[in-house]
């Protein structure tokens, strides 16, 4: 019988397979539902600094007036952190009392003072780990990719010194050294990389003239791009990777495994699938060991990571010529 526990930023994970932060860990019935199905940690879904301000700005009005204008403006500006996450530390509880896998919390945030408070109530609310999701799109044409890089990393520093619990940071796909700044988030001492953040995209409505929000689940091709990057980057840093964004079967997750990754989230197949998705991916690892021989997961993890840069044979430029220019 293949062994699929797993190592994952310092915590025991049963298998490799991690449902990403989404819709399906707001309730506590569905994480319930997922870990029943072989989970073997959840991420839950994240908390944004834009959504803890809207929902605390009615309180504005029932406060001004009602004491003295210094203590409006203290209060005021301490309001969202104070006010706001109670309920989300609420579910980190209820959750971590519900189910017996690591849970990890999510925080999507743009500025750094207000969230180290928060993440060490997240610590305090018995999170196991904690994984930040660093994005935002530059305000101004003055500002230069190493300036976003500096603040995103500064961000992920100040609150590391604030927490014990493991952090992994979330980043997208758009730096322009990918594997230069992972190797710096990798020396801040996070616990793991995610690559990459799923990015909902705004579209436009041609016949209401106005912007317009679609789910946009992802496709099993859309993994390409984590898989290459997750097997260049496996031997650049000393901490854990995750790769997500198109696992949607077990031969996804047996690749994303093979290129190096410790764990695998998924997300989508969910919406298609619900538990029954978790099921079939988690057997399927199962099997694959089986049929090939690996006792364990870490018998075959970063088997076909890449470990030679210079030679163009692996996920550098070879493929690319092969696929377009006709080279054998």
């Amino acid at each position: 019988m293949a062994d699929l526990s797993t190592d994952y930023m310092g915590l025991k994970l049963r298998n490799p397979i991690v449902v990403g932060s989404s819709t399906h860990t707001i309730r506590l019935d569905s994480v319930r539902a997922l870990v029943d199905a072989g989970a073997g940690a959840v991420v839950l879904k994240s908390i944004f600094e834009e959504q803890i301000r809207v929902d605390v700005a009615g309180m504005y009005a029932d406060l001004e007036g009602s004491m003295h204008p210094e203590a409006y403006d203290y209060l005021r500006a301490d309001l969202p952190m104070r006010i706001g996450p109670e309920t989300y530390l609420d579910r980190i509880r209820e959750t971590k009392r519900t189910v017996d896998v690591p849970v990890i919390a999510s925080i999507n945030c743009v500025g750094a003072a207000e969230w180290v408070a928060f993440a060490r109530k997240i610590q305090a609310a018995g999170a196991d780990g904690l994984e930040l999701n660093v994005y935002d799109i530059p305000d101004s044409p003055d500002v230069t990719g190493e300036a976003v890089e500096r603040r995103h990393l500064d961000l992920v520093a100040r609150i590391k010194a604030e927490v014990e619990i493991p952090v992994a940071a979330k980043i997208g796909p758009f730096y322009s050294s990918i594997l230069n700044f992972a190797q710096r988030l990798s020396d801040l001492g996070v616990g793991a990389v995610v690559m990459f953040n799923r990015f909902f995209q705004p579209d436009i409505d041609v016949e209401k003239l106005e912007l317009k929000s679609d789910v946009n689940l992802s496709r099993p091709e859309d993994m390409r791009l984590p898989l290459r990057w997750v097997a260049i980057v496996r031997d650049a840093v000393k901490c854990d990777l995750a790769l997500t964004t198109g696992v949607h079967d077990a031969e996804g997750a047996v690749k994303a495994i093979l290129a190096g990754a410790d764990t695998v989230q998924v997300c989508s197949v969910l919406y298609k699938k619900g538990p029954a998705g978790l099921v079939e991916i988690i057997d399927g690892i199962g099997e694959w060991m089986d049929r090939k021989g690996y006792a364990s997961v870490s018998d075959f993890r970063g088997l076909l990571r890449e470990t030679d840069l210079t030679d163009n044979k692996g996920f550098e430029r070879a493929q690319y010529l092969k696929a377009f220019v006709g080279l054998e």
